[in-house]
């Protein structure tokens, strides 16, 4: 039974989302311009273009592939738990939960400001149901959260993350103890036909660069409330957990979800720009296809350093008197101190291809990495593993290619065409073979000693005779 296919009312939150394209629409956002900035005092424009920029969502192709699979699996959970409003009620009536057990867990992770936690509120975003979560039918009125999202922040304890999802009225006079606040929760999920817990911002809930261990009995703890869990990480946090034992270890990392930079060219990342732009129109003047390629550059298609970048430029723009910003400006706010946090990492982005020292800033390498085994041909010698292993490609080459200078891009491009009529005309290449070396024998050693004597000996007999000859004439010059 394909669960997106279910007829409305019941379960039509993730019925309507039958197709990419009606994900699409309905995850993009586009914000209204702010207007009447230049009449506000610097940092409070600053203020109102961030907020702004942070609510833009674009999505491309790898944000709707991972949509889609998240849509697919709550709304496969729903229509297994209760298919039909009869059931939902009948669940609802007998106050019986189901045995708490671990449910799928799923890591959505990825580089720092790659636009992830975006990603998950727009899956909260085209779930919910209209009219603020009410559902009206057959003379009841629900307040249904088939999503529900929160994030760490600043909470330190299970104990908070737990009265966080709890209901509130309900959380007035009841005990605050963890077996009750989990059970408590569970039932609560159930009440609102809740399908997928998101949890935003877990690296924020332990600070230590190493300890791992409040973290996973988090996470392990959460995937017990009787709904499916999603949990957002960056690679820091990635790595940590990759350090815990192997159980605990397949469990939390079986189904990872990685979000990539868009590349200089992708349509993704020049939709981006333009919605930004949008936000303030007569503030900034960046149109030509080759300054937002130079944005890609300066910012390793990460939106969290383009806001910043932004930003900085703009501030730059107003100490120098101005009102719109060019890439003059934008060149000078990447110089800037302010901006040497984010250009220390696109900086190192770039250097991991080359070296590989992967080890110098593991924040940046993704720990989840595809490799293709090819076949070896019939006949073949196989090779030794460390011939057959090639090294992972931890940095995406359409980022790292984005932070090239322009004429580094210009000499890729000409070597790419040089290999590529290269292989086009390989069938007209001839290979010629040496000529067989003779066998070395005892008499052909004999015969190179004696003509090494041979050539020494004329050398010394040339040497003196020269000598010889100079010595009259330096007598000459000292008697006269």
């Amino acid at each position: 039974m394909n669960t997106l296919q279910c007829q409305p009312p019941w379960l039509s939150w993730f019925s309507k989302l039958d197709s990419d394209e009606v994900i699409k629409q309905a995850a993009y956002l586009a914000v209204k311009p702010v207007e009447g900035l230049q009449a506000l005092h610097l940092e409070e424009a600053c203020r109102r273009l961030e907020q702004a920029w942070k609510e833009i969502f674009v999505p491309g192709v790898q944000h709707i592939e991972i949509l889609r699979s998240f849509v697919v699996h709550a709304a496969h959970f729903s229509a297994s738990t209760s298919p039909t409003l009869k059931d939902y009620n009948r669940q609802r009536s007998a106050g019986v939960l189901a045995p708490c057990e671990v449910h799928s867990i799923r890591c959505l992770t990825g580089l720092a400001g790659v636009s992830k936690s975006s990603l998950v509120k727009a899956f909260e975003r085209i779930c919910a149901l209209d009219n603020k979560g009410q559902f009206v039918s057959d003379c009841q009125r629900l307040t249904l959260c088939p999503v529900r999202r929160i994030g760490i922040g600043g909470q330190q304890s299970i104990r908070g993350v737990l009265e966080e999802l709890a209901n509130p009225v309900a959380l007035v006079s009841m005990k605050r103890d963890n077996k009750t606040l989990m059970e408590h929760v569970r039932l609560w999920f159930s009440t609102t036909a809740t399908s997928a817990l998101i949890v935003d911002e877990m690296q924020f809930f332990t600070q230590s660069s190493t300890a791992s261990v409040k973290t996973t009995q988090l996470i392990m703890m959460l995937a017990s409330l009787g709904v499916p869990l999603i949990f957002v990480a960056n690679y820091s946090l990635v790595n940590k957990l990759l350090q815990r034992p192997q159980e605990e270890k397949n469990r939390l990392l079986a189904a990872p979800y990685v979000v990539e930079p868009p590349a200089a060219k992708d349509e993704l990342w020049s939709d981006s720009i333009k919605e930004y732009l949008r936000v303030a129109p007569d503030c900034f003047k960046i149109e030509t296809d080759a300054e937002i390629e130079e944005l890609h550059r300066l910012t390793a298609g990460l939106f969290r350093a383009l806001r910043e970048l932004l930003l900085q430029a703009y501030r730059e723009t107003a100490h120098h008197g101005r009102s719109v910003v060019t890439m003059t400006e934008v060149r000078l706010a990447f110089g800037s101190r302010a901006y040497s946090a984010y250009r220390k990492d696109i900086e190192d982005l770039a250097s991991l291809a080359i070296t590989h020292n992967t080890e110098r800033r593991p924040d940046l390498v993704c720990a989840f990495t595809e490799r293709h085994v090819v076949p070896a041909a019939a006949g073949a010698k196989s090779k030794s593993p460390t011939q057959a292993q090639a090294f992972p490609s931890d940095v995406s080459a359409a980022l790292i290619e984005g932070t090239l200078s322009i004429d580094a891009q210009a000499t890729l491009r000409t070597l790419r065409r040089s290999s590529e009529s290269v292989s086009a005309n390989g069938s007209e290449v001839k290979v010629l073979r040496m000529p067989k070396r003779t066998a070395v024998s005892a008499q052909s050693l004999l015969d190179g000693a004696s003509l090494f004597r041979k050539v020494t000996q004329e050398q010394r007999s040339g040497s003196k005779k020269k000598l010889a000859v100079e010595t009259p004439e330096m007598n000459d010059e000292n008697a006269s």
